[in-house]
């Protein structure tokens, strides 16, 4: 999906599946502007009272204009798809907690969600594994927020278990020990490994381009010889 920019800055639209990463973006945008007090609700509209001052008239009015902004800055960091959600919302605090009563759920259904994700998750042969551990230990910060805590010895065997079966011997390796190691001493045997192979397939690939090469110019070197033979051969039957 590609990015939106809101005052200079580039984040990713807000979808159904990004509502974390999405959230940590638009709070710090709206830091930045001077806005976030309108979004989370420490700046509040000025009371009205029983006589109207001009002051509290200009008070009110700015207010406005400035949750205006920010509640135009949400909306355009929302995808498209998802704006229906926010239509007859007016200010930017109805919309903040529009969405985060969507997509920050801590229901059964949010967390049952997670732990099957968790557990089905599997990285596809030639994939970065950096990536895949990245997408792993997410939902495992997403359940920790909503204090579902998995035993470290389960998690380790799950990260084991979602690497495919290129890496079935390291995982017998893994496994033959009389401890599995901590979750974090696994994430760093598995990108050590993840480099080890990755350096021996750019080692391979350079001696087999370097084989090719060879061989072409072998060939050529043939290819030469012959073409010289046939004229001699040519020159003095002549």
């Amino acid at each position: 999906m590609s990015g939106t920019t809101i005052n200079g800055t580039r984040i990713e639209p807000l979808s159904k599946d990004n509502y974390d990463t999405w959230k940590m973006q638009i709070e710090a945008l709206m830091i930045k502007s001077d806005l976030w007090e309108y979004v989370n609700g420490e700046n509040t509209l000025p009371a009205v009272g029983a006589a109207m001052s001009s002051a509290n008239i200009a008070a009110q009015s700015q207010w406005r204009k400035n949750d205006r902004k920010a509640r135009s800055d949400l909306i355009l960091s929302i995808h498209p798809s998802q704006l229906p959600q926010v239509r007859n919302l007016d200010t930017s605090r109805e919309v903040w907690l529009k969405l985060e009563s969507i997509y920050a759920s801590k229901g059964p259904a949010r967390k049952a969600m997670l732990l099957k994700q968790l557990i089905l998750q599997r990285m596809v042969d030639g994939a970065d594994v950096r990536e895949h551990m990245a997408k792993f230990f997410d939902a495992v910060d997403k359940l920790t927020a909503m204090e579902v805590e998995i035993n470290s010895e389960l998690l380790s065997i799950m990260l084991l278990y979602s690497l495919p079966s290129s890496f079935d011997n390291f995982r017998v390796a893994i496994e033959s020990r009389d401890k599995l190691p901590t979750v974090d001493a696994l994430k760093v045997k598995i990108l050590e490994e993840y480099n080890v192979r990755k350096q021996t397939t750019v080692i391979e690939t350079a001696g087999a381009l370097a084989a090719t090469q060879s061989g072409r110019r072998r060939s050529r070197r043939k290819k030469n010889k012959t073409e010289d033979k046939l004229l001699y051969l040519t020159t003095h039957e002549k």
